[in-house]
C-alpha cells in the first residue's frame, strides 16, 4: 500500500522547502506527498528539486481560499489543468458546499475549521461530484481542553455522514513544517480516537495516490482517455 500526505505547505507558505518535507516524509514511511499552498501564497519554491529526491514521489498541487462561492468555482475552473491536485479551503458552510459541489474539485480540506462541519447537503453533493473530504488531524493534535473536544464531536458527526453517504476519505496533518509531519501508523491510531475504522484510515491514506494517477491520464470527455 502507497501512503500519501496530501495537503501539506512550503514556502512560501510554510517554513520548510519541498526537498525537506521530501526527505522527512520519505523517512516516516510515505511514497508521496502533495504539496498544496493556499492559492494566496504563490506557488511552491523549488517543487523541480524536490522531485529529484528519490523513493518519493512529490505532487503539485493548490489549495484555493475564495472568499464566496462565484470566485471559488472560477478559480477552480481556471487552475484545474494547471495543477495535478486541486483542493479547497474550506470551514465556512457555504465554501464546504460551494467546494462539494464543483467537479473540478479533487478535495475539500480544513472542513472543520469554522463550526459547522460539512452537513447532510454538502454531503450529498461531494458523492456526486466525486469530491473527497479530508480529515486534518493537525487540529486534533494542536487543539487542547474544550475546544479539542468540541472539534472531535463536529468531526464525529461528519463522519457518519461520509461513511452513510460512501464519500472519499483522505487524512493529513495540513503541515506547514517537517516537524508537524506524523508517520502513517500515528495517523492511523489518531482516526481511530474518532471512530475511523484501520482499513477505512489505511485506504484514506492511499486515496490520494489514486487521484493523482487519474488526474495525470489524459482525457477527450468524460470516461473516454486518451491513450
Amino acid at each position: 500500500m502507497k501512503y500519501y500526505e496530501c495537503n501539506l505547505h512550503t514556502l512560501p507558505d510554510g517554513s520548510d522547502s519541498p526537498s525537506r518535507m521530501a526527505v522527512a516524509a520519505k523517512k516516516l514511511g510515505y511514497s508521496g506527498i502533495i504539496i498544496s499552498n493556499h492559492s494566496t501564497a504563490g506557488e511552491a519554491y523549488g517543487i523541480d528539486a524536490a522531485k529529484l529526491v528519490g523513493g518519493i514521489e512529490v505532487v503539485c498541487g493548490i489549495e484555493i481560499l475564495a472568499a464566496d462561492q462565484r470566485r471559488l468555482h472560477a478559480r477552480a475552473a481556471s487552475l484545474r489543468d494547471r495543477f495535478d491536485f486541486l483542493a479547497v479551503h474550506g470551514g465556512d458552510e457555504k465554501i464546504n458546499r460551494a467546494a462539494c459541489e464543483d467537479p473540478n474539485v479533487d478535495m475539500l480540506a480544513h472542513p472543520h475549521g469554522g463550526r459547522s462541519g460539512i452537513g447532510v447537503a454538502a454531503a450529498k453533493a461531494a458523492r456526486d461530484n466525486q469530491v473527497a473530504i479530508c480529515l486534518d488531524l493537525g487540529q486534533m493534535i494542536k487543539l487542547r481542553g474544550g475546544a479539542r473536544v468540541r472539534w472531535m464531536e463536529m468531526v464525529r458527526r461528519d463522519i457518519d455522514l461520509i461513511e452513510k453517504f460512501g464519500i472519499g476519505l483522505m487524512i493529513s496533518t495540513g503541515s506547514r513544517s517537517h516537524l508537524d509531519l506524523r508517520s502513517p501508523r500515528e495517523l492511523v491510531a489518531l482516526a481511530a480516537l474518532l471512530g475511523v475504522e484501520r482499513k477505512r484510515a489505511v485506504e484514506a491514506l492511499a486515496l490520494p495516490g489514486s487521484i493523482v494517477d487519474l488526474n495525470l491520464r489524459r482525457w477527450a470527455s468524460v470516461g473516454v482517455e486518451l491513450l
